[in-house]
């Protein structure tokens, strides 16, 4: 990084975006599209950039953001001609992103809180994300529907893979809200890395996946619902019990089962209720891995939820977490919002180091209000590195609260309003026909 004043020119702005992002990687993923491009007055490696950091200017359009970018420049081009690039870009230059620049950011021995003895931790989940309401993205992603009405916004679902102690999404996959968390699941667990240690909800329970875990080398701590069979097949001294997954179908399931390892705990909410939970792994040693120790970590899975949160809810904090209006830009958006997401997440982390804490125990708003008050202001005299040095001291000194024992009882919601749900006949149209009426006789 050149010792000299920051300027807010190119893809400057966002300087830890630079970083991760160099330009020749974003021009390398240009040419993914294989197809020939020539030098314009935006260029499709700025726009990509752009759709990267976005999410700096959350309630502005893209064009806006171009001006805000490249400001003094007396070429630019039109709002028409920017969304026009934007379909030429297309969806393979954040693919080709997504496959050779996304990865892990912890190492064992700098961020030893994102480890359990030795492995690193991942969660694996899914959420969805609202988009804009068009017929192409209602035809393409779907809404969601209850026995009183469909949902106001199309939904994109999204399942992800989270390194747990760093709250950073190494992978993802979209696809329309009426496809199956557990069938999205599948096709992403070839990105966990052998010797991991993945934590999955019980809704993601199969044999199938334990056969995953089993050919990819890493190991399961999942939560299992009242239903499947999990006989006891020797109990162990910590209370715990070895057991086996058998397939649903095909033959010799006695061959193909699974051993894995089952604990049962309990435990009391708030109104006295006592409620037994089975958490299953493929840690079976009791003397390494206690059956306490193991259901304590369970709870980290949700630090992906949080994860979750800070993309919806700090850097799309909008009605519609995607703004395009057509499924192709959508998928593009999307890809580009979780990007952006990990780049903050990578900058946390250096500061986490620089302080000695947790990476998850930095106030993700913290972070991004100091990253939006310096990024803009010159470097100074004594060059990039001490300047930097102070970003991350700043960002380090924003620290979260201790965290409360909450509780969340699954519990039915009430409806919010019994007024339909609005349809396009509502919106288009023609206007209504509007006549004086004279006032009524004495």
């Amino acid at each position: 990084m050149p010792n000299s004043t920051l300027t807010i020119s190119d893809y400057q702005y966002l300087t830890a975006f630079r970083q991760r992002f160099t330009r020749q990687q974003l021009q390398h993923a240009v040419a993914a599209r294989r197809r020939p491009t020539r030098d314009r007055v935006l260029p499709l490696w700025l726009l990509l950039g752009l759709l990267i950091t976005w999410f700096w200017l959350p309630a502005d359009k893209l064009p806006f953001v171009l001006r805000w970018v490249r400001p003094g420049r007396k070429k630019l081009p039109t709002d028409p001609a920017v969304y026009l690039a934007r379909g030429r870009l297309g969806w393979a230059p954040l693919r080709w992103l997504r496959n050779h620049v996304l990865g892990t950011l912890a190492t064992p021995e700098l961020d030893p809180s994102a480890f359990h003895h030795g492995r690193r931790l991942l969660g694996l989940d899914g959420t969805t994300f609202t988009v804009a309401d068009t017929p192409d993205n209602v035809a393409t992603f779907g809404r969601a529907n209850n026995q009183h009405r469909a949902s106001g916004f199309p939904l994109i679902r999204a399942v992800a893979l989270c390194e747990l102690g760093t709250h950073a999404l190494i992978d993802w996959i979209a696809r329309g809200y009426h496809k199956s968390e557990v069938e999205l699941g599948r096709r992403i667990l070839r990105r966990v890395p052998p010797g991991s240690l993945l934590l999955v909800d019980r809704n993601f329970h199969s044999f199938d996946l334990w056969h995953a875990a089993l050919l990819g080398r890493f190991d399961l701590l999942i939560r299992v619902q009242k239903g499947p069979t999990l006989p006891v097949l020797e109990v162990l001294a910590d209370g715990s019990y070895l057991s086996r997954v058998v397939p649903r179908r095909g033959r010799n399931k006695a061959a193909r089962a699974i051993p894995v390892r089952v604990i049962r705990s309990c435990w009391t909410d708030a109104a006295g209720h006592v409620h037994e939970s089975r958490v299953v792994t493929s840690l079976r040693d009791p003397v390494a891995e206690p059956a306490s120790a193991l259901v304590a970590l369970y709870h980290t899975r949700w630090e992906e939820e949080l994860a979750f949160g800070e993309v919806k809810e700090q850097l799309a904090p909008r009605v519609t977490h995607v703004r395009a209006h057509d499924p192709i830009r959508a998928v593009a958006e999307l890809d580009g919002l979780l990007l952006g997401h990990w780049v903050l997440r990578w900058v946390i982390l250096q500061a986490a180091r620089a302080a000695g804490v947790a990476p998850v125990a930095i106030s993700f708003v913290g972070a991004v209000r100091v990253l939006k008050a310096r990024l803009g202001l010159p470097v100074g005299r004594g060059g990039w590195t001490p300047w930097w040095a102070a970003v991350l001291k700043e960002i380090g000194a924003e620290r979260l609260r201790p965290r409360r024992n909450r509780q969340c009882p699954r519990v039915r919601k009430t409806t919010r309003s019994h007024w339909p749900t609005k349809k396009p006949t509502h919106t288009e149209g023609t206007l209504p026909v509007l006549w004086v009426v004279p006032p009524s006789a004495p």
